[in-house]
């Protein structure tokens, strides 16, 4: 490789100097390296001879010239022995040159003469001038041949000058699957004599002792000394910051599921954990998948067997930090949803005196019964584990079957029995929707527009964590605040549309199958019908418009046209109903919600990019639902009737229905709607027998999840944001005298979803020097609900690495680094300088 210039022009200056004080030079060169140095030297009054088996020629030149001619002569060869050489004459009355590229490359690098060992030693890797380069940018006055070497190594790689970084590096690069990947890193290192030195150098960090060091066998004892499952290594503590570190670089994640994936099988962890007894507790070890998977098979288990479900969070909380969590969250998920509805139904008294009663309790608690078990069934679905699961869907099903929508609607049904009139003195009827929500502020003098989203079937539970959710976000956009309303009966689609616009009078078309409603005599089914009765009121001008429209309008042109000549935009979404209310896809009902809150999320920001900033959110109707095929004991019969002109899943229309146990019949003018036809209803949660049609999914009946219909008020905020829970750190020593660092970590103020935000921090030790991690890192979540400041405080545990031994009276940081979920930076909420100073007796062993 040719030299720098610098290092030419040096050797062209000793040639120089090398002429003007001899005749003749001899340049002897055995491996032809400065041949292009000899090449390039210029100086008119020297002749240059290459010298190769023409000696004879050149001793008559030489011997023939002037004493002033002066000669370079260059052998591409070993000096010969006196009794071999031609020019043994000549030589002794000249001068042997000889260049000497180590002493150039520590010149070229800026490294002094005490170094030249090392120069030869390496002299493969000063051959490249873009490694002696980065080398030189590198290096520091101060450093030993140890920390040359690996600075020259993390040239090599690329890297950081840190053994974790290269070795880090030496794992990325190549497949743990590949045969020949010793020789693979052999290849990295041995061209420039440093492959031992990296064994070496791993041997003192690691305690990696073998007499064929290997990167597979490292790579068992690494995986072997970090987990509690497998803990018989022989590796030192730095093998658990190393592994750490590895599994916390989003760069190298994959390449560490690859390794621990080849090393689980080699190790065959699923036979040890098969093997292990109750008592064990992998606690936050997270080397292998199959622990993960090991956990949710155990916490199953305990669910199953009922043991205290405290403990089984307490599991939970332990894994959040691991490494695989993210990718099982759905099954953790799901158990945790199992856990919420069990204790819902333990706190749950669903004994009511009333009709109001019922209204009341279930807007006040009993619907988070049901979002538990929706959210229950979304997680296992998404999960894809139904085998895994099978006991604890089976315990869901049944308890909320049975101990929910069973044992609440029944309860409920025996109110309604006694009714006279579809009406209630606490919920306001969904036909009053226009004139509360709609028409009150439309008449405000300060409001310019209303949007309001009608989404079918967005029941009010699901309306309620919706709420919730966006209430709940830290970048805090839209406030809502729901309302409920009494839905009118039946409870299906085209008179639940109606009932939301204005008019006095509902009838429906009871010849028609499809049973069409008309409001005033005016046709209302479909949107352009409902677009025609609102803009014949005269409360100025409405557009009714599909969600999949709106969300395609453009901002500059169509969508600012209609915003501004419209003051009441009327924007209908329909995913929950589509999904739900047909037989091939009403298993999808759950994933059907948590896509509508996508949806709605959308349009909220279409709404906000037209600068609309109140919007109206409600449903045409709820449903019942379960995941499970309805049992043989919930179907009801139709009754005998003198015709029944309309049949539904849940209600009949027609005249002359005889009054059977388990139904409920209601006129026309108790329902508040024309006709004098009469409606029938099964009680509870039966249905009535239809072919072809889901059961699972069904709607228009009397229960409570049908008919308490959600109204969402929002308002768009300037953009606020929540607050993290503060934290502040406690008896943090100023040095360290132990291998063990001890503190607290104090939760200032109890964690309230409504004004905070859980805090979640990392926390590690680092060298100042040199950035080297010396701990297993800890990820903590600050989100103590607790009002008494004692139970809001975490004890911190930091084990140094065996590696810090190398820092000792050196200056070492405990840094605290915030995360955030869903971003890959974090930012630093707190750090100290602490100074190691461990005593010497710590050096010592045990007598």
């Amino acid at each position: 490789m040719p030299l720098s210039i610098a290092s030419i022009n040096r050797i062209h200056d000793s040639l120089h100097k090398a002429l003007s004080k001899k005749r003749i030079i001899f340049w002897y060169d055995p491996e032809g390296e400065w041949e292009s140095e000899f090449e390039n030297y210029k100086n008119d009054s020297i002749k240059k001879h290459k010298v190769d088996n023409n000696e004879f020629s050149i001793k008559v030149e030489i011997t023939r010239s002037s004493l002033n001619q002066k000669f370079l002569l260059y052998f591409k060869s070993s000096k010969p022995n006196e009794k071999d050489n031609w020019l043994l004459d000549l030589l002794l009355c000249g001068d042997e040159f000889t260049a000497d590229r180590s002493s150039l490359d520590l010149q070229d690098v800026g490294l002094p003469l005490e170094f030249k060992q090392l120069a030869k030693e390496h002299k493969t890797f000063f051959r490249a001038p873009s490694r002696k380069k980065k080398l030189k940018q590198i290096l520091k006055p101060n450093d030993d041949e140890t920390s040359i070497r690996l600075k020259m190594l993390a040239v090599i790689t690329n890297t950081q000058p840190s053994i974790d970084r290269i070795l880090l590096h030496c794992f990325n690069q190549y497949d743990p699957e590949d045969q020949d990947i010793s020789n693979s890193i052999n290849n990295l290192f041995a061209p420039f004599k440093l492959i031992n030195f990296f064994w070496t150098t791993i041997a003192s960090k690691f305690g990696y002792l073998s007499k064929e060091p290997n990167i597979l066998d490292f790579a068992v004892e690494l995986f072997k000394s970090s987990s509690s499952l497998t803990n018989k290594g022989d590796l030192e503590m730095h093998a658990k910051v190393f592994l750490s570190d590895w599994k916390d670089s989003r760069q190298s994640s994959e390449v560490f599921i690859k390794w621990s994936k080849n090393i689980e099988h080699f190790l065959k962890v699923d036979e040890i954990l098969n093997d292990q007894l109750e008592s064990f507790d992998p606690d936050q070890d997270d080397c292998f998948e199959s622990i993960e998977l090991f956990t949710i098979h155990r916490i199953l288990k305990l669910f199953i067997k009922k043991a205290d479900r405290k403990d089984i969070l307490q599991i939970i909380k332990k894994r959040e930090t691991s490494f695989w969590f993210n990718k099982h969250k759905h099954g953790y998920q799901a158990v945790l949803n199992a856990i919420n509805l069990a204790n819902l139904i333990d706190d749950s008294d669903l004994e009511l005196n009333s009709f109001e009663e019922g209204l009341q309790r279930y807007c006040k608690n009993w619907w988070k019964l049901d979002k538990a078990y929706r959210l229950f069934i979304f997680h296992s679905r998404t999960y894809s584990q139904p085998g895994l699961l099978k006991e604890l869907t089976k315990w869901v099903e049944n308890n909320y079957v049975n101990n929910v929508l069973l044992l609440l609607n029944n309860k409920f049904s025996d109110q309604v029995k006694n009714l006279e009139m579809w009406k209630n003195s606490f919920l306001p009827s969904q036909k009053d929707f226009y004139s509360l929500y709609v028409n009150a502020q439309l008449k405000s003098k300060k409001l310019k527009r209303i949007f309001v989203i009608i989404s079918d079937a967005l029941r009010y539970e699901a309306a309620k964590d919706f709420s919730e959710r966006l209430n709940n976000k830290s970048e805090k956009v839209w406030e809502a605040d729901i309302n409920a309303m009494l839905g009118v009966l039946p409870s299906y689609t085209q008179l639940g549309m109606a009932a939301l616009l204005p008019g006095n009078k509902l009838s429906i078309d009871i010849e028609n199958p499809n049973a069409p409603v008309k409001i005033d005599g005016s046709n209302v089914s479909g949107k352009d019908n409902r677009e025609k009765k609102l803009n014949s009121i005269g409360k100025g001008f409405t557009k009714a418009i599909n969600s999949e429209d709106f969300l395609n309008l453009s901002t500059s042109k169509d969508g600012s046209e209609i915003i501004k000549k419209n003051t009441l935009i009327m924007i209908y979404h329909n995913r929950i109903d589509r999904i739900g209310d047909k037989l091939e896809s009403e298993s999808e009902t759950c994933k059907a919600i948590e896509d509508t809150f996508d949806d709605l999320e959308k349009i909220l920001r279409k709404v906000s990019s037209f600068n609309g900033s109140n919007v109206v959110i409600t449903s045409d109707h709820g449903f019942l639902f379960q995941q499970d095929a309805v049992d043989t004991k919930d179907k009801a019969t139709f009754p005998n009737a003198y015709e029944l002109r309309i049949k539904k899943k849940r209600f009949a229309i027609g005249d002359g229905i005889d009054n059977n146990s388990g139904q409920k019949i209601f006129s026309a003018k108790q329902l508040g709607i024309e006709g004098s036809w009469q409606a029938v209803f099964p009680l509870g949660i039966d249905r009535f027998p239809l072919s072809g049609a889901g059961n699972r999914f069904v709607h228009g009946g009397i229960s409570l999840q049908e008919n308490v219909i959600p109204v969402i008020k929002l308002k768009r905020k300037i953009k606020s944001y929540k607050q993290f829970v503060k934290a502040e750190i406690l008896r943090l020593p100023d040095k360290i005298t132990t291998p063990r660092i001890k503190f607290g970590i104090y939760q200032t103020e109890p964690y309230e979803e409504i004004n905070f935000m859980p805090l979640k921090l990392k926390i590690l030790v680092i060298a100042k020097k040199d950035d080297s991690l010396l701990c297993e890192p800890k990820i903590i979540k600050l989100d103590f609900k607790s009002q008494e400041p004692r139970n809001r405080e975490h004890q911190i545990i930091l084990d140094l690495s065996n590696s810090s031994s190398e820092y000792n009276n050196e200056i070492l940081i405990l840094k605290l680094e915030q995360l955030f979920d869903g971003i890959r930076n974090s930012t630093i909420y707190f750090k100290k300088e602490i100074k190691l100073l461990q005593p010497f007796g710590n050096d010592f062993e045990d007598f």
